[in-house]
């Protein structure tokens, strides 16, 4: 029997090539799945949330944000999974350093100019956010990750523009407890400029994965802006850190280290999830335990929420770095080519 050489041949191979590495190297799309389903679950109960007033406490929110802070609680490994250069002593001693430095910078400055602070992380938020999900689905369609600033901002903008302009009266004192100058700041002329790009970027955004047949992609900002408008902010943004932005950097990460390669390629997902939360638990006790110290400081009480806040923006900004310069990379060092 003789084998097939022609162009039908070499195209069939280069598809079978492109689906293993996708598969050996992408998150899956049962991650995206899942977020867009637990999304879907929210948006469903929204009106018996309002109605009775469950989701408006401070508590969701705080738990979400603490349930997500495992997502980054690896970073410190993340430059030594992809890059051999990265596995050297003086770089893994630099980067927890480093690290460590950043976010203790964040912290001062929440205590010494907290209105800029807060402003900066908000603008901040909006990038991460919108950045990883757009190397997300990059990822996991095994195209180059690429940060289109319409995607980004259609994205990243719902969980924090959208809570500002329909939510002013919840939002806005959860705002001042931290900072009590950006209410002032965020007036309704700069919430619905906000709102404006918003819708603009969401249009570009939607109209550009349709054409591509992304038809969930496409769904995604639509279903996001619906979430922080109908879901009191506190729960919104809670299962919006914990279930949709914190397990899709998971996914990317348990495909990133070298370790995990054989077992995902097998499918078996249980020995890559104990590796990871291993690598996750103390760092995130850590990180708990400093909004949690700060709160019960002897002679100088602290509002929990706040301390939380300025905790979370502390990690937040080294953590956008680890992660930007993992967009850059691409690819995960050993991986197919």
């Amino acid at each position: 029997m003789t084998t097939p050489t022609g162009p039908p041949y070499t195209s069939g191979r280069r598809l079978a090539a492109a689906t293993a590495q996708r598969t050996a190297t992408g998150p899956p799309a049962g991650t995206g799945r899942a977020s867009v389903l637990t999304v879907a679950g929210l948006l469903a109960l929204a009106p018996l949330a309002r109605h009775t007033g469950v989701g408006s406490s401070p508590a969701y929110l705080l738990a979400g944000l603490l349930a997500g802070l495992p997502h980054g609680a690896v970073d410190h490994l993340v430059p030594g999974w992809c890059s051999a250069r990265a596995r050297s002593p003086g770089v893994r001693l630099a980067v927890p350093l480093g690290y460590a430095a950043v976010a203790a910078v964040v912290l001062v400055a929440f205590q010494a100019a907290p209105t800029p602070a807060l402003l900066a992380f908000l603008v901040l938020s909006v990038i991460h956010f919108g950045a990883a999900d757009e190397a997300f689905h990059a990822e996991r369609d095994g195209r180059p990750v690429r940060h289109r600033p319409a995607g980004v901002l259609a994205r990243g903008g719902p969980p924090v523009v959208v809570p500002l302009l329909v939510w002013p009266e919840t939002v806005d004192p959860l705002l001042a407890a931290v900072a009590p100058g950006v209410p002032a700041v965020l007036g309704p002329g700069l919430r619905l400029l906000a709102l404006g790009c918003l819708v603009v970027a969401g249009t570009v955004t939607v109209v550009r994965d349709l054409r591509g047949g992304r038809h969930l992609d496409a769904a995604e900002p639509v279903l996001l802006v619906a979430l922080f408008a109908a879901v009191p902010p506190a729960l919104a943004v809670g299962a919006y850190f914990a279930a949709w932005h914190s397990a899709r950097h998971v996914s990317r990460l348990l495909r990133a280290h070298p370790a995990n390669r054989s077992d995902l390629a097998d499918g078996r997902w249980g020995a890559p999830l104990g590796r990871f939360a291993r690598a996750a638990a103390l760092p995130t006790l850590v990180a708990a335990a400093v909004p949690v110290a700060l709160a019960v400081w002897p002679g100088r009480p602290f509002d929990p929420l706040s301390v939380t806040v300025a905790a979370l923006a502390a990690l937040t900004v080294p953590h956008s770095a680890v992660v930007a310069w993992l967009d850059r990379r691409g690819r995960p060092a050993g991986s197919p080519a």
